[in-house]
């Protein structure tokens, strides 16, 4: 069959970027004999800019970039403005798209954005094929919990309303959005992690790494009292974002340069390159952020470093159910500092559960079987 999957915010392999939840879901539909359209924007919402393949690598999926406006904040009108006018964009690429591409049997869309999802939504009643909403993010419940109004985001909870019951089925990385989807049918499937060959880090002191964005959700200045409370530990930071100078005069007001170290947004090879000097990934995130599981924890654990997390939930407990890491108070750099004591120090291994060349092949199996059942 023809599978179509869009997802506008994870990055590409062709970037030099390691294989995310869509594009490993993508391969695991062309590895079952489908014809697989990849849509998502030319715009990297991680590093802020356009992006530039030039020549794609051999691949089985047919990729398609829907030309994006760019922000430079992740929470700002230009990014509401951007994901509106790509919204219309991609009605319109899709529209076009027909008269060279078969009609989709199927159609997955990543949630977020929810714009995006309802155009696929109602194309794909239009042509008579299957919709999955795929729940990477709580919208609009993330922006509540940023301040925005509740009444401000009426139109946005309708619209999710709309795709969590107009779907053909709903999954999603998290059992924490079960609630919000209300479904009884609701599967999950947490994000695939693909292991590196030979995971392995020899820190020669308690080195803790953060990969992201430096926006206010995260809590690194936690992190960074920690550093400085304890001069046995240090901190490498590889990402970008609104906060970053904000952190770079604190760390250089406590005079801390040469123990919290700014990398940048960094691809795969050189990110490999940093884990295998580190021994922890760091989670600084609140419970109240409705993330499940997030994407960082597949960057920490394809490296093999254990992980240390804010987030006590479905995170917090399958990191201690499985051996993985611990958990500490959210804003405390005295519980940080217990966690980080109290975790044996080494490579972990990837459990089943969170095994990439296992979960999307069983993802293709169970969509499968709904429509075919």
């Amino acid at each position: 069959m023809t599978v179509w999957i869009h997802s506008p915010f994870d990055n590409l392999p062709h970037e030099g970027f390691r294989k995310q939840r869509y594009w490993l879901m993508a391969e695991a539909f062309a590895a079952a004999g489908d014809t697989v359209v990849y849509w998502t924007s030319d715009f990297n919402h991680g590093t802020k800019a356009t992006r530039k393949l030039g020549t794609t690598v051999a691949s089985p999926v047919d990729l398609r970039l829907v030309k994006t406006r760019p922000y430079a904040k992740n929470v700002s009108l230009t990014r509401v403005t951007s994901h509106v006018a790509y919204a219309r964009r991609l009605a319109r690429e899709v529209r076009d798209a027909t008269c060279g591409l078969a009609k989709p049997d199927l159609i997955i869309s990543a949630m977020p954005m929810l714009g995006a999802a309802k155009v696929l939504l109602d194309y794909a009643r239009r042509v008579g094929a299957r919709f999955v909403l795929d729940v990477q993010d709580a919208w609009p419940e993330t922006f509540g919990r940023l301040g925005v109004p509740k009444i401000l985001l009426a139109p946005m909870y309708r619209v999710a309303k709309r795709l969590y019951r107009e779907a053909d089925a709903v999954t999603g990385v998290s059992e924490r959005y079960r609630v919000i989807v209300n479904r009884p049918d609701y599967r999950v499937f947490y994000h695939g992690i693909l292991p590196s060959s030979s995971p392995s880090h020899s820190p020669s002191s308690l080195r803790l790494l953060y990969l992201g964005n430096l926006g206010a959700g995260y809590d690194l200045a936690t992190v960074i009292a920690a550093v400085t409370e304890d001069s046995s530990l240090t901190l490498d930071i590889a990402g970008k974002g609104p906060r970053e100078a904000e952190l770079k005069a604190q760390v250089a007001s406590l005079k801390l340069a040469d123990r919290v170290r700014f990398h940048g947004y960094l691809a795969a090879a050189d990110l490999a390159a940093l884990a295998a000097t580190c021994s922890v990934g760091i989670i600084p995130m609140r419970d109240d952020s409705w993330v499940g599981l997030p994407y960082k924890l597949g960057d920490y654990l394809t490296a093999g470093l254990p992980v240390v997390s804010s987030l006590h939930g479905e995170c917090g407990e399958l990191l201690t159910r499985e051996g993985l890491g611990a958990v500490y108070d959210f804003g405390s750099p005295e519980s940080l500092r217990r966690a980080l004591a109290n975790l044996p120090m080494g490579s972990v291994a990837l459990p089943d559960l969170l095994r990439a060349d296992l979960i999307y092949p069983n993802y293709v199996e169970f969509v499968k079987g709904i429509f075919n059942g």
